[in-house]
Protein backbone atom coordinates (compact mmCIF):
# COMPACT_ATOMS: atom_id res chain seq x y z
CA UNK A 1 0.00 0.00 0.00
CA UNK A 2 3.03 2.42 0.66
CA UNK A 3 4.80 1.88 -2.56
CA UNK A 4 1.33 2.54 -4.68
CA UNK A 5 0.79 5.37 -2.71
CA UNK A 6 4.29 6.06 -3.71
CA UNK A 7 3.95 5.91 -7.50
CA UNK A 8 1.04 7.54 -7.58
CA UNK A 9 2.69 10.83 -5.73
CA UNK A 10 5.64 10.27 -8.46
CA UNK A 11 3.20 10.58 -10.89
CA UNK A 12 1.41 13.62 -9.32
CA UNK A 13 4.49 15.32 -9.74
CA UNK A 14 5.72 14.26 -13.24
CA UNK A 15 2.44 15.73 -14.59
CA UNK A 16 2.84 18.90 -12.53
CA UNK A 17 6.35 19.25 -14.06
CA UNK A 18 4.49 18.74 -17.33
CA UNK A 19 3.79 22.86 -18.59
CA UNK A 20 0.47 22.58 -20.16
CA UNK A 21 -0.92 22.92 -23.43
CA UNK A 22 -3.53 25.60 -24.42
CA UNK A 23 -5.24 26.77 -27.74
CA UNK A 24 -2.62 29.41 -27.53
CA UNK A 25 0.46 27.55 -28.26
CA UNK A 26 3.88 27.35 -25.77
CA UNK A 27 4.57 31.53 -26.64
CA UNK A 28 0.93 32.60 -25.48
CA UNK A 29 0.18 33.57 -29.38
CA UNK A 30 -3.05 32.85 -30.92
CA UNK A 31 -2.36 30.05 -33.32
CA UNK A 32 -4.17 31.86 -37.14
CA UNK A 33 -6.55 28.89 -37.07
CA UNK A 34 -7.70 29.79 -34.05
CA UNK A 35 -7.72 33.47 -34.23
CA UNK A 36 -11.27 34.88 -34.51
CA UNK A 37 -12.54 36.57 -37.73
CA UNK A 38 -12.15 40.05 -38.56
CA UNK A 39 -15.64 41.50 -37.61
CA UNK A 40 -16.69 43.63 -40.56
CA UNK A 41 -16.69 47.51 -39.81
CA UNK A 42 -19.79 48.83 -38.57
CA UNK A 43 -22.30 51.07 -40.94
CA UNK A 44 -21.13 54.82 -40.31
CA UNK A 45 -19.53 58.04 -42.11
CA UNK A 46 -16.03 58.86 -41.15
CA UNK A 47 -15.57 62.50 -41.98
CA UNK A 48 -13.23 63.15 -44.49
CA UNK A 49 -12.99 66.69 -44.73
CA UNK A 50 -10.49 67.66 -48.05
CA UNK A 51 -10.21 64.03 -49.45
CA UNK A 52 -10.08 64.26 -53.31
CA UNK A 53 -12.43 61.70 -54.90
CA UNK A 54 -10.65 60.43 -57.88
CA UNK A 55 -12.19 62.03 -60.65
CA UNK A 56 -11.28 59.23 -63.21
CA UNK A 57 -13.72 56.77 -61.27
CA UNK A 58 -15.67 55.27 -64.13
CA UNK A 59 -19.24 54.66 -63.39
CA UNK A 60 -23.04 53.89 -65.40
CA UNK A 61 -25.15 56.19 -66.49
CA UNK A 62 -28.81 56.18 -66.06
CA UNK A 63 -28.43 54.74 -69.95
CA UNK A 64 -26.07 52.13 -68.80
CA UNK A 65 -23.20 54.05 -70.59
CA UNK A 66 -19.98 54.45 -68.87
CA UNK A 67 -19.62 57.55 -67.53
CA UNK A 68 -16.52 59.18 -65.08
CA UNK A 69 -17.82 61.18 -61.89
CA UNK A 70 -15.53 63.78 -62.86
CA UNK A 71 -17.76 64.27 -65.65
CA UNK A 72 -20.79 64.64 -63.49
CA UNK A 73 -19.28 67.30 -61.20
CA UNK A 74 -18.09 68.98 -64.53
CA UNK A 75 -16.43 71.96 -62.64
CA UNK A 76 -19.14 72.75 -60.16
CA UNK A 77 -20.13 72.58 -56.23
CA UNK A 78 -21.43 69.21 -56.18
CA UNK A 79 -23.79 67.01 -54.04
CA UNK A 80 -22.83 63.70 -53.38
CA UNK A 81 -25.71 61.24 -52.37
CA UNK A 82 -24.45 57.79 -51.87
CA UNK A 83 -28.31 55.58 -51.67
CA UNK A 84 -28.57 52.04 -53.50
CA UNK A 85 -32.20 52.15 -55.45
CA UNK A 86 -33.87 48.99 -54.00
CA UNK A 87 -33.77 50.07 -50.32
CA UNK A 88 -37.10 49.44 -48.34
CA UNK A 89 -36.60 53.01 -46.42
CA UNK A 90 -33.63 55.19 -45.45
CA UNK A 91 -32.58 55.94 -49.04
CA UNK A 92 -35.64 57.07 -49.87
CA UNK A 93 -35.81 59.30 -46.86
CA UNK A 94 -32.68 60.60 -47.57
CA UNK A 95 -33.37 61.04 -51.40
CA UNK A 96 -36.52 63.03 -50.19
CA UNK A 97 -34.95 64.90 -48.00
CA UNK A 98 -32.53 66.11 -50.39
CA UNK A 99 -35.17 67.10 -53.01
CA UNK A 100 -37.01 69.38 -50.40
CA UNK A 101 -33.88 71.62 -49.51
CA UNK A 102 -33.14 71.94 -53.32
CA UNK A 103 -36.47 73.11 -53.82
CA UNK A 104 -36.30 75.21 -51.00
CA UNK A 105 -32.84 77.34 -52.33
CA UNK A 106 -32.89 79.72 -55.01
CA UNK A 107 -30.38 78.73 -56.80
CA UNK A 108 -30.88 75.48 -59.77
CA UNK A 109 -29.00 72.47 -59.90
CA UNK A 110 -27.35 71.89 -63.53
CA UNK A 111 -26.93 75.60 -63.43
CA UNK A 112 -24.88 76.77 -60.00
CA UNK A 113 -24.47 72.99 -58.71
CA UNK A 114 -25.12 69.69 -60.02
CA UNK A 115 -25.68 66.71 -57.80
CA UNK A 116 -24.49 63.28 -58.43
CA UNK A 117 -26.57 60.11 -56.83
CA UNK A 118 -24.18 56.84 -56.49
CA UNK A 119 -25.85 53.50 -55.71
CA UNK A 120 -23.69 51.53 -53.17
CA UNK A 121 -24.91 48.03 -54.46
CA UNK A 122 -23.00 46.91 -57.50
CA UNK A 123 -25.23 44.46 -58.30
CA UNK A 124 -28.13 47.47 -59.17
CA UNK A 125 -28.14 48.86 -63.10
CA UNK A 126 -29.85 51.74 -65.20
CA UNK A 127 -32.99 50.67 -65.37
CA UNK A 128 -33.33 51.16 -60.94
CA UNK A 129 -31.44 54.60 -61.54
CA UNK A 130 -33.68 55.82 -64.45
CA UNK A 131 -37.02 55.08 -62.03
CA UNK A 132 -35.31 57.09 -59.43
CA UNK A 133 -34.29 59.89 -61.68
CA UNK A 134 -37.64 60.41 -63.10
CA UNK A 135 -39.67 60.63 -59.86
CA UNK A 136 -36.94 62.88 -58.20
CA UNK A 137 -36.27 65.43 -61.00
CA UNK A 138 -40.12 65.51 -61.51
CA UNK A 139 -40.57 66.40 -57.71
CA UNK A 140 -37.73 68.97 -58.16
CA UNK A 141 -39.47 70.54 -60.92
CA UNK A 142 -36.97 73.03 -62.36
CA UNK A 143 -36.26 73.24 -65.84
CA UNK A 144 -32.61 71.73 -66.16
CA UNK A 145 -32.44 69.33 -63.82
CA UNK A 146 -32.69 66.51 -66.10
CA UNK A 147 -28.59 67.18 -66.65
CA UNK A 148 -27.52 68.18 -63.36
CA UNK A 149 -28.59 65.45 -61.44
CA UNK A 150 -27.39 62.29 -62.02
CA UNK A 151 -28.14 58.75 -60.88
CA UNK A 152 -25.68 56.45 -61.41
CA UNK A 153 -24.60 52.66 -60.66
CA UNK A 154 -20.79 51.25 -61.15
CA UNK A 155 -18.87 47.78 -60.10
CA UNK A 156 -17.63 46.56 -57.06
CA UNK A 157 -14.37 48.33 -57.35
CA UNK A 158 -15.31 52.06 -58.56
CA UNK A 159 -18.66 51.88 -55.43
CA UNK A 160 -15.52 50.60 -52.90
CA UNK A 161 -12.86 53.28 -54.30
CA UNK A 162 -15.69 55.93 -53.82
CA UNK A 163 -17.22 55.12 -50.87
CA UNK A 164 -13.39 54.32 -48.93
CA UNK A 165 -12.06 58.25 -50.04
CA UNK A 166 -15.26 60.18 -48.45
CA UNK A 167 -15.54 57.37 -45.36
CA UNK A 168 -18.71 55.71 -46.10
CA UNK A 169 -19.03 52.38 -44.40
CA UNK A 170 -22.10 49.64 -45.56
CA UNK A 171 -22.64 46.41 -44.78
CA UNK A 172 -24.41 43.79 -46.44
CA UNK A 173 -27.04 41.72 -44.22
CA UNK A 174 -26.96 38.44 -46.12
CA UNK A 175 -30.33 37.21 -43.67
CA UNK A 176 -32.67 39.78 -44.20
CA UNK A 177 -30.46 40.44 -48.44
CA UNK A 178 -29.75 44.10 -47.06
CA UNK A 179 -27.82 46.60 -46.58
CA UNK A 180 -26.87 48.45 -42.59
CA UNK A 181 -25.67 51.96 -43.83
CA UNK A 182 -25.90 55.30 -42.34
CA UNK A 183 -27.73 58.44 -43.91
CA UNK A 184 -26.07 61.46 -45.07
CA UNK A 185 -24.66 63.65 -47.58
CA UNK A 186 -21.96 65.34 -49.12
CA UNK A 187 -20.54 68.74 -50.93
CA UNK A 188 -17.69 68.38 -53.13
CA UNK A 189 -15.99 71.38 -54.17
CA UNK A 190 -15.67 71.93 -58.53
CA UNK A 191 -12.31 69.88 -57.88
CA UNK A 192 -14.19 66.67 -56.30
CA UNK A 193 -12.33 67.56 -52.97
CA UNK A 194 -15.23 66.87 -50.00
CA UNK A 195 -16.39 70.04 -48.17
CA UNK A 196 -18.77 69.58 -45.99
CA UNK A 197 -20.41 66.35 -44.24
CA UNK A 198 -24.32 66.75 -44.00
CA UNK A 199 -25.28 63.83 -41.57
CA UNK A 200 -29.11 62.57 -41.15
CA UNK A 201 -32.22 62.95 -43.51
CA UNK A 202 -33.10 66.89 -43.11
CA UNK A 203 -31.29 68.86 -45.01
CA UNK A 204 -33.39 72.06 -43.83
CA UNK A 205 -32.28 74.61 -41.58
CA UNK A 206 -34.04 74.43 -37.82
CA UNK A 207 -35.24 77.46 -35.65
CA UNK A 208 -34.91 77.63 -32.09
CA UNK A 209 -38.12 77.24 -29.94
CA UNK A 210 -38.68 79.38 -26.99
CA UNK A 211 -38.22 75.97 -24.56
CA UNK A 212 -34.98 75.47 -26.26
CA UNK A 213 -35.37 73.11 -28.59
CA UNK A 214 -35.14 73.31 -32.58
CA UNK A 215 -37.84 73.06 -35.46
CA UNK A 216 -37.75 72.70 -38.91
CA UNK A 217 -37.42 75.87 -40.90
CA UNK A 218 -38.71 76.33 -44.43
CA UNK A 219 -35.33 77.37 -45.77
CA UNK A 220 -31.95 75.54 -46.59
CA UNK A 221 -30.26 78.01 -45.96
CA UNK A 222 -27.10 76.19 -44.54
CA UNK A 223 -26.85 73.89 -47.22
CA UNK A 224 -26.90 76.27 -50.18
CA UNK A 225 -23.96 78.56 -47.67
CA UNK A 226 -21.76 75.24 -47.69
CA UNK A 227 -22.12 75.20 -51.61
CA UNK A 228 -21.12 78.93 -52.24
CA UNK A 229 -18.38 77.97 -49.89
CA UNK A 230 -17.39 75.05 -52.31
CA UNK A 231 -17.44 76.76 -55.19
CA UNK A 232 -14.76 79.38 -53.72
CA UNK A 233 -16.84 82.36 -54.63
CA UNK A 234 -18.16 81.75 -58.10
CA UNK A 235 -21.55 81.65 -57.12
CA UNK A 236 -23.34 83.83 -54.11
CA UNK A 237 -23.12 87.15 -53.82
CA UNK A 238 -21.21 89.82 -51.74
CA UNK A 239 -23.08 89.52 -48.71
CA UNK A 240 -22.88 85.38 -49.22
CA UNK A 241 -19.11 86.01 -48.89
CA UNK A 242 -19.46 88.29 -45.84
CA UNK A 243 -21.78 85.55 -43.69
CA UNK A 244 -18.78 82.55 -44.47
CA UNK A 245 -16.53 84.69 -43.29
CA UNK A 246 -18.77 85.92 -40.20
CA UNK A 247 -19.81 82.27 -39.18
CA UNK A 248 -18.22 78.59 -39.70
CA UNK A 249 -20.35 75.84 -39.50
CA UNK A 250 -20.85 73.83 -36.90
CA UNK A 251 -20.51 69.91 -37.44
CA UNK A 252 -22.47 69.06 -34.26
CA UNK A 253 -25.86 70.86 -34.69
CA UNK A 254 -25.64 71.54 -38.09
CA UNK A 255 -25.73 75.18 -38.80
CA UNK A 256 -24.04 78.19 -39.24
CA UNK A 257 -22.82 80.08 -36.22
CA UNK A 258 -21.49 83.07 -35.34
CA UNK A 259 -17.39 83.13 -35.42
CA UNK A 260 -16.92 85.95 -32.91
CA UNK A 261 -12.94 85.91 -33.58
CA UNK A 262 -14.02 86.69 -37.38
CA UNK A 263 -16.50 89.50 -36.15
CA UNK A 264 -13.73 90.93 -33.98
CA UNK A 265 -11.40 90.63 -37.09
CA UNK A 266 -14.41 92.68 -39.69
CA UNK A 267 -14.72 94.81 -37.42
CA UNK A 268 -11.18 95.67 -36.92
CA UNK A 269 -10.89 96.03 -40.83
CA UNK A 270 -14.20 98.58 -40.80
CA UNK A 271 -12.63 100.63 -38.18
CA UNK A 272 -9.38 100.95 -39.47
CA UNK A 273 -11.06 101.89 -43.20
CA UNK A 274 -13.14 104.43 -41.17
CA UNK A 275 -10.25 105.78 -39.44
CA UNK A 276 -7.90 105.92 -42.79
CA UNK A 277 -10.88 107.06 -44.26
CA UNK A 278 -11.06 110.09 -42.10
CA UNK A 279 -7.48 111.00 -42.08
CA UNK A 280 -7.28 111.08 -45.83
CA UNK A 281 -10.10 113.81 -45.88
CA UNK A 282 -8.77 115.31 -43.50
CA UNK A 283 -5.55 116.07 -45.22
CA UNK A 284 -7.04 116.88 -48.53
CA UNK A 285 -9.13 119.40 -46.71
CA UNK A 286 -5.87 121.09 -45.11
CA UNK A 287 -3.77 120.65 -48.45
CA UNK A 288 -6.61 122.80 -50.31
CA UNK A 289 -6.65 125.60 -47.53
CA UNK A 290 -2.54 125.70 -47.85
CA UNK A 291 -2.82 126.24 -51.61
CA UNK A 292 -5.97 128.48 -51.78
CA UNK A 293 -4.52 132.41 -52.36
CA UNK A 294 -4.67 134.57 -48.93
CA UNK A 295 -7.32 136.78 -48.77
CA UNK A 296 -6.66 140.27 -50.47
CA UNK A 297 -7.56 143.39 -48.58
CA UNK A 298 -9.86 145.98 -49.45
CA UNK A 299 -8.63 148.97 -51.33
CA UNK A 300 -8.29 152.32 -48.95
CA UNK A 301 -10.46 154.91 -49.68
CA UNK A 302 -8.26 158.18 -50.93
CA UNK A 303 -7.77 161.11 -47.90
CA UNK A 304 -10.51 163.15 -47.26
CA UNK A 305 -12.96 161.47 -50.03
CA UNK A 306 -16.40 160.48 -49.70
CA UNK A 307 -17.92 157.00 -50.06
Amino acid sequence: MTMVRAALLSLFVLAAAVPAVSATGNDGVVPESHAKPAKPPEAGIDQKLGAQVPLDLEFRDENDQPIKFGDCVAGKPTILVLAYYRCPMLCNLVLNGVTDAMRAMPITAGKEYNVVTVSFDPKERGDMATLKKKAHVAEYGRPGADAGWRFLTGSKESVEALTATVGFRAEYDKAFKEYNHPSGIMVLTPGGQVSRYFLGIDYMDSVKQPDGTYAPADTAETLRLALVEASGGKIGSLSDQVTLFCYRFDHTNRRMSLNIKRVVQLGGIITLLAVGTGLTLALRRERRCRAAPPPQPHDALPSGGSA
